[in-house]
């Protein structure tokens, strides 16, 4: 392989010992946009270590999927593996496939239109203690949102009390923490007793022990404790023996950080992308008002609320959670003819292929009706990957999908969003795409229209 196909050429701007570090940690996703026009593939540098960066959505859909055991999932997940483990996010095959089959069942359709209620009742106790003219910590209200719609949905009435503060007040610091090994991958300076550090690994041992003692919770009160069939940890503690104690808990995790993770960043970013898009959001309110009247928000009501879909597939373009891939090559890997050796690092930027403006007219501009009719349908499949694809595509979509609806029709139908004066919306750093902070202004919605 190595005689017949070319050497990838590295990307300009590089710099001695640190290689593009520098753009990683300032302006990442600009960074990765901007190497669209250097090739299919080229070779970046991360401090002493190299990798490759896949700018052709065929290339990267290739990776997902015709090529899925050739590549491990990379050092993202490596980074993240002290926390995660190898759960469904992060376990390679066959594992993953096995321990997909006996998690798929609590993603089933009949099982995403039980969880409706509780996530209605979720939404509902945010958005209901409002003031009219009130500056909201909207990202902040968003993650206890989705924080209580997986402890529902996982566990147990007042058993998952307990692991929701922990993984309210841990999840931001082990993310930040992971972001800065992602950025300079060299092992040894993850074992450094530096505060940062140690900051990561209190909260990794907190979430830790939370999360396992309940579980030793559930062993003794009976797998069958609470809501049975409804619920997702009993669910995972009859699928003994196919997982064992480490599994489950590795499991639960990874349907916490997609299921709080995923949900908060979008809704955040859709949230902003409302506020400064005031048609955009009063014709969302006028569809909800339509579709459900007087009527309660339920599983069946979504079906109707099409511009809903369309405003969330477009947050979801412009702002994917995991907005970067990480792999490393198992083998040697041709990459349309593009020599990738074993034991490369390998990145693809979901952000930057959803903003090409050679299949998004205007790319960077928020346009909902861009997914409507034949507009949308005509959209390749290879250059939208917010959820992924192949069999590695995330498990939890129907269920992200249900909880961000549900959340964005309860608040559009009572409140209108607007910019916090004086407040610029910016990325925090982190290895998913979230606004650092989203102060909101919310006004009543029949207040709103009067004035």
């Amino acid at each position: 392989m190595t005689a017949t196909l070319p050497e990838v050429r590295p990307a300009p701007g590089g710099a001695p010992l640190f290689g593009h570090l520098h753009r990683m940690l300032t302006d990442p996703r600009g960074f990765f946009e901007s190497l669209r026009g250097h090739g299919p593939v080229v070779t970046i540098g991360l401090g002493p270590v190299r990798a490759y960066v896949v700018n052709d959505p065929a290339l990267a859909h290739q990776i997902l999927t015709k090529d899925v055991r050739k590549l491990d999932k990379g050092v993202a997940y490596e980074k993240s593996a002290p926390f995660l483990g190898e759960g469904l996010l992060n376990s390679r095959e066959p594992q993953h496939m096995a321990h997909r089959r006996l998690v798929q069942p609590a993603f089933h359709h009949r099982r995403i239109a039980a969880y409706a209620e509780q996530m209605r009742e979720a939404a509902d106790q945010r958005v209901g203690a409002w003031r009219d003219g009130q500056t909201v910590n909207l990202d902040l209200e968003i993650h206890a949102f989705a924080v209580a719609v997986v402890c529902r949905a996982l566990f147990s009435s007042g058993l998952g009390d307990p692991v929701a503060v922990a993984v309210e007040e841990s999840l931001p610091v082990l993310l930040k923490g992971v972001t800065r090994r992602i950025a300079f991958p060299v092992g040894w300076l993850e074992r450094l007793p530096t505060p940062a550090n140690r900051r990561f690994e209190r909260a990794r041992r907190r979430l830790d022990e939370t999360l396992a003692g309940v579980i030793a919770e559930y062993e003794a009160r009976g797998t069958d404790a609470g809501t049975g069939d409804a619920d997702m940890m009993a669910m995972l503690l009859r699928a003994r023996p196919h997982l064992n104690d480490r599994q489950i808990h590795d499991e639960a995790m990874a349907l916490f950080l997609g299921g709080v993770e995923t949900a908060r960043d979008v809704l955040s970013w859709t949230c902003h992308l409302l506020s400064t898009h005031p048609d955009v959001q009063d014709r969302l309110a006028a569809e909800v008002r339509e579709v459900l009247g007087a009527r309660p928000l339920g599983h069946d009501a979504l079906a109707e609320l099409g511009y809903l879909r369309r405003v969330l597939t477009e947050g979801l373009r412009l702002y994917p959670p995991a907005w970067l891939f990480t792999r490393r090559s198992v083998d040697d890997v041709d990459l349309g003819g593009h020599h990738v050796p074993a034991g490369s690092h390998v990145l693809f930027s979901v952000h930057a292929i959803q903003r090409d403006p050679a299949v998004y007219p205007e790319p960077h501009r928020f346009d909902p009706d861009r997914w409507a009719g034949d507009a949308g349908a005509r959209v390749p499949r290879i250059s939208y990957l917010p959820f992924g694809a192949g069999n590695r595509s995330c498990i939890g979509e129907p269920f992200a999908w249900e909880e961000m609806m549900i959340f964005m029709a309860a608040l559009v139908r009572r409140w209108s969003l607007h910019p916090a004066p004086g407040e610029t919306i910016r990325p925090a750093r982190s290895p998913m795409l979230q606004p650092r902070r989203l102060p909101m202004v919310v006004r009543e919605r029949t207040r709103s229209r009067e004035n």
